[in-house]
């Protein structure tokens, strides 16, 4: 992996992309605005990503629908070689993308990010303050504050936990698969989800999984 530079969707604007040169782009896009922005901005060729270019083996009933970022996602997961697997991308949404030993993604499933749920708790609530996310110390909340981070860390350690259990037993007979951890709150819940004992519920933590799965998409065009 390269120099890595981020600009925020909110920032994307024709400015921004008039200074980027690149011979070709590889863009996995799930927001239609920046799509359209995009592709009348770049003046190089562009892969996109979608279940006929990840070139990801799919057993799914609508293989369209998958979003571009979990296909990225997937096909970074099957060329680590460590299968079955379980992707968790923590981002707006928390998404759980599976991938069998053979290498096909089955499905997954999307529950409420971090700081969406936190989001969510302000909007809807009178008193209940917006909070960042951050690293907690105790497991009880000596603050309103506190108390939203513990339950929303937490929580996502929770359904992690669960999820991961549930699909060992019932979708792996017992075998348990390689969890690989991504997005903006990965590190801090896959701190939490490791017990004393030196167990983890997360294998891996990648930040950079979907860039990964990106080259590994445009690696697999060009040996076609």
């Amino acid at each position: 992996m390269g120099r890595v530079w981020k600009i925020p969707t909110a920032s994307l604007s024709a400015s921004t992309l008039l200074k980027t040169r690149a011979d070709r782009s590889v863009i996995s896009s799930v927001v239609p605005e920046a799509t359209l922005m995009l592709q009348q901005q770049l003046m190089c060729p562009i892969l996109w990503v979608d279940y006929t270019t990840a070139r990801v083996r799919i057993r799914y009933p609508k293989p369209a629908t998958i979003g571009a970022d979990r296909l990225a996602n997937a096909a970074a997961a099957v060329s680590l070689g460590k299968l079955p697997a379980i992707v968790v991308d923590f981002g707006t949404a928390v998404t759980f993308d599976v991938i069998d030993s053979s290498g096909y993604y089955l499905g997954g499933i999307i529950a409420p990010g971090l700081a969406t749920a936190a989001s969510a708790l302000h909007e809807r609530t009178a008193l209940l303050p917006l909070i960042r996310i951050q690293k907690i110390q105790s497991p009880i909340g000596k603050s309103t504050s506190q108390g939203i981070q513990i339950g929303l860390l937490l929580g996502a350690v929770g359904i992690v936990r669960e999820v991961v259990t549930r699909i060992t037993r019932e979708c792996f007979g017992g075998r348990h698969p390689t969890v690989i951890a991504t997005g903006g709150d990965a590190e801090l819940v896959a701190r939490l989800a490791s017990d004393k004992g030196g167990r983890k519920a997360i294998d891996i933590v990648d930040p950079l999984l979907t860039l990964r799965g990106l080259q590994v998409i445009a690696a697999n065009q060009t040996t076609r």
